[in-house]
């Protein structure tokens, strides 16, 4: 299977075609923040080591996923601000 691949983040008031890319090294789902919307927060927040080993602390949400990697019932998401380039 792809690395990057054409999946779904299901919400309570609309679906939304993403592009999915798994982390064989991560133990966590991160979502864009710009797919959150407030009744899908959960009001906390989670640590997560980044690559560079610094730790930050992200909100976290929860989403139904249709992805070749995950699908059915619901995760708990990082939610962070993220920067994507196509690489060539």
């Amino acid at each position: 299977m792809a690395p990057i691949c054409r999946g779904r983040v299901v919400s309570w008031t609309n679906d939304v075609d993403v592009d999915v890319m798994r982390d064989s090294g991560s133990t966590s789902c991160v979502v864009p923040t710009n797919l959150v919307r407030e009744t899908q927060k959960t009001g906390t927040m989670s640590l997560c080591m980044l690559i560079d080993g610094t730790v930050k602390r992200y909100p976290t949400a929860i989403f139904e996923l249709d992805t070749p990697y995950l699908s059915g019932g619901r995760v708990q998401a990082l939610c962070m601000a993220i920067q994507c380039m196509t690489l060539s």
